[in-house]
């Protein structure tokens, strides 16, 4: 009879079994492995197993943490909420138990190979039911899901309208179909004006890059992150530099840290995972000025999209930010859902009510 476990280490899980039921998923048992070594304040990190006779059946990660509502709000309403802030600090800020991943984009769900629906539907309910039990046991009452994608919202949909959690958009994700056979079939398919910049920027490059071998090549990189972070109206989070050297001591074949110089100077970094099928751009970090003056952002996605081709790499990622330059670089959008839900009915329905202020709105296509 199979049986839910809840651990608070994905070391408690062998790492064949749990990535047995994540196939093709590159952030895996490694990627939540240096995230959970990563010593990011204000995150505890759980995992949830449906175990039958010692094969992971059914698994999913999650974290609790103090959320502030207004993390995803961008624009005018996040200077209204933050100005309310100023006055009661506490404003919209709860205690919050979570099924998904601080540091990835994309909720998937992992399955045995060859699980029908019925049974992953299943088995998601008990992973579910023991979810909540566990936030009831922390006296949390704010539950949420985060960055369930498309392709596997029709596994939560009935399960969670029945759990009484209510849904809404979350960010989506950015992807390009890399089919071009080199550089030139790429800019064909984007607009004059585009290809007209990216070359313009191209001929202009004055960055040179070189790749991360060891732990000692990232020394002081974690202050282009911050810059970086500080600048989004976003914030989840806040890494570490264990984060950054964790993902390349445990990730070290699916992992590539680019480290951009120009003038003799290192001027900021790119992190990517990889595997044969999909490159996932992570993080691209450094400070303001600097980058615009070397057309960082450009130039990385120029030097991405050569890796992809070379490599014959079908699926180019990119981070939830930027969508608006993304589409003109040729970048579809796949929606992602958020479902949460409060045990206390009256701020429940305060949240619901205010969910159109929280939910993200980006123009996003299949």
């Amino acid at each position: 009879m199979p049986e839910v476990v809840i651990k608070n280490s994905i070391e408690d899980f062998n790492k064949i079994d749990w990535n047995n039921c994540f196939k093709k998923i590159i952030e895996d048992y490694d990627y939540l492995l240096a995230t959970e070594k990563a010593n990011i304040k204000g995150f505890n990190f759980f995992y949830i197993a449906v175990i039958e006779q010692d094969k992971i059946l059914a698994a999913t990660s999650a974290f609790t943490t103090h959320y502030s509502l207004d993390s995803t709000v961008q624009g005018i309403f996040k200077k209204i909420l933050l100005a309310i802030k100023k006055i009661f600090p506490n404003f919209l800020s709860l205690n919050l138990a979570c099924i998904g991943s601080v540091e990835t984009e994309i909720n998937y769900l992992g399955f045995y190979p060859g699980i029908s629906d019925e049974d992953k539907k299943k088995f998601l309910r008990q992973i579910l039911d023991a979810f909540e039990k566990y936030a009831a046991q922390k006296k949390i009452l704010l539950l949420g899901i985060k960055d369930v994608p498309k392709i596997e919202n029709y596994l939560w949909q009935d399960i969670m309208q029945s759990l009484n959690f209510t849904g809404m958009n979350g960010l989506p994700t950015a992807i390009n179909e890399i089919k071009f056979k080199n550089f030139d079939d790429y800019l064909s398919t984007l607009s004059y004006n585009n290809r007209k910049n990216l070359r313009r920027k191209l001929k202009k490059n004055l960055i040179t890059i070189d790749i991360a071998k060891n732990l000692e090549d990232l020394n002081n990189i974690i202050d282009f992150y911050y810059e970086t972070k500080n600048r989004s109206d976003l914030q989840f989070g806040e890494l570490t530099e264990d984060f950054f050297k964790g993902i390349l001591k445990y990730m070290n074949n699916k992992a590539i840290f680019s480290i951009y110089s120009a003038e003799g100077k290192i001027i900021g970094f790119n992190l990517s995972l990889y595997d044969q099928n999909t490159l996932i751009d992570k993080f691209l970090c450094t400070k303001d000025k600097v980058g615009r003056k070397y057309n960082l952002y450009f130039i990385s996605w120029i030097e991405q999209i050569k890796y992809c081709i070379n490599h014959n790499i079908k699926i180019y990622q990119t981070g939830q930010a930027a969508y608006e330059t993304k589409l003109s670089l040729g970048s579809k959008l796949l929606p992602n859902y958020i479902y949460f839900k409060h045990q206390t009915s009256w701020v429940y329905k305060i949240l619901k009510w205010i969910r159109p202020i929280l939910e993200v709105k980006v123009r996003s296509h299949d």
